[in-house]
């Protein structure tokens, strides 16, 4: 599905399902179509809806400067667009964590619940300057070909490698270009630190046991500052514990879901 927000810009997204708006952001170098398990789990109960951010699938490429509060203000402006006036659940993993709290920092009253998955840990500028310069000369699947030591776990690797394929089938479609401007989002972000303590809804803080990125000692941290929040660890997961353990991470969401 497509939404134009205005003549120069539009976004693609998925919306299935009937019940209270379940909205999923996707990790980077990623789409929404990561998040196929969760709408084959989730649209008896909810509506799941999943929007690709700037330059990914159909959605437009950033105009001006980018930005991660700029991504924020596209879900606001496209939940306007669909019409979603209630509160949502939020539910966003790496990149797309790191969106929710920026829409929590600037539309926290429209959320009736967050989850974070795989969020958190900084990365050096250095380390984001070479994937940015290597984005720029590459396409989709030699970013996700490159990162992958980081996005999966040593056991998904080992135990399920279609895992890896299928990663680098999901980023393949988008260009270097559009990644690099993703990845400069990304290193620019502002500190969401004092954001934590002032989210006043339920949230779940939910990561991989072999996440090198947000390992669990960081996301125990950030759940420690959050007032009511819990803090859940997928075992033999790595960065894209949605993807690497969908049965797990499914059952812990609905589990805070059911309890929301």
């Amino acid at each position: 599905m497509q939404t134009q927000i205005s003549p120069s810009f539009k976004i693609s997204y998925r919306q299935e399902g009937q019940g209270a708006p379940l909205v999923f952001l996707h990790a980077f170098p990623l789409s929404s179509a990561m998040w196929n398990a969760q709408f084959e789990e989730f649209t008896r109960e909810w509506t799941v809806l999943a929007p690709d951010f700037r330059g990914i699938g159909e959605t437009s490429a950033f105009e001006k400067e980018p930005s991660v509060q700029t991504l924020a203000a596209d879900v606001a402006i496209w939940l306007d667009h669909l019409g979603v006036n209630e509160k949502i659940v939020l539910c966003g993993l790496s990149m797309g964590g790191y969106t929710a709290l920026e829409f929590a920092r600037s539309h926290g009253d429209r959320l009736a619940a967050l989850i974070l998955a795989d969020t958190d840990s900084e990365e050096t500028s250095q380390s984001r300057e070479e994937m940015i310069q290597f984005a720029k000369t590459s396409d989709g699947r030699a970013v996700a070909q490159k990162m992958l030591p980081k996005l999966v776990g040593e056991t998904t690797l080992r135990d399920n490698p279609r895992i890896a394929e299928q990663i680098q089938q999901l980023a393949a479609p988008n260009t270097g270009e559009n990644l690099a401007k993703l990845i400069a989002a990304l290193r620019d972000r502002r500190d969401s630190a004092s954001v934590l303590p002032q989210i006043a809804v339920p949230t779940l803080v939910i990561g991989g046991s072999e996440d090198a990125v947000s390992p669990p000692d960081v996301m125990a941290q950030m759940a420690a500052q959050i007032p009511h929040a819990r803090h859940v660890v997928i075992e033999g997961a790595g960065h894209l514990a949605g993807l690497e353990k969908p049965a797990a991470f499914n059952r812990e969401l609905r589990a805070f879901l059911h309890q929301i």
